[in-house]
């Protein structure tokens, strides 16, 4: 009986260190910034976990953040930008950074943030 609790004690250690190894690993999850294809600095929310890039303009996180605070942190640092529109696109500017958008989609038990630059 002994051996049973030390072997599903191993088991769970092992696991949550699978699980720091992967996070720590991940491209972003401990920063707030994303290096997009051009070297420009985009920001993130913390915690989240760098998925994929897209066509070369969009990447895509998760997060386990609740959809409002997400939302919140990104109106917060897209507040300095301003709108950009002209015959062939749309965004927001500031410096040489252009926005197109921000999307954060609800997936049940995280949030699927897409960012289009």
């Amino acid at each position: 009986m002994k051996k049973k609790y030390i072997m599903f004690f191993l088991i769970i250690i092992f696991l949550i260190i699978c699980i720091l190894f992967k996070l720590i690993t991940n491209k972003t999850f401990f920063k707030t910034k994303y290096i997009g294809v051009d070297s420009q600095e985009i920001f993130i929310p913390k915690y989240s976990y760098f998925k994929e890039e897209c066509c070369m303009t969009a990447a895509i996180f998760y997060s386990l953040k609740s959809e409002n605070e997400l939302k919140q942190e990104i109106y917060k640092y897209m507040k300095d930008f301003e709108y950009f529109e002209d015959e062939t696109t749309y965004g927001y500017k500031k410096g040489n950074l252009f926005i197109q958008k921000y999307d954060v989609e609800d997936k049940w038990f995280f949030r699927k943030i897409i960012i289009t630059y």
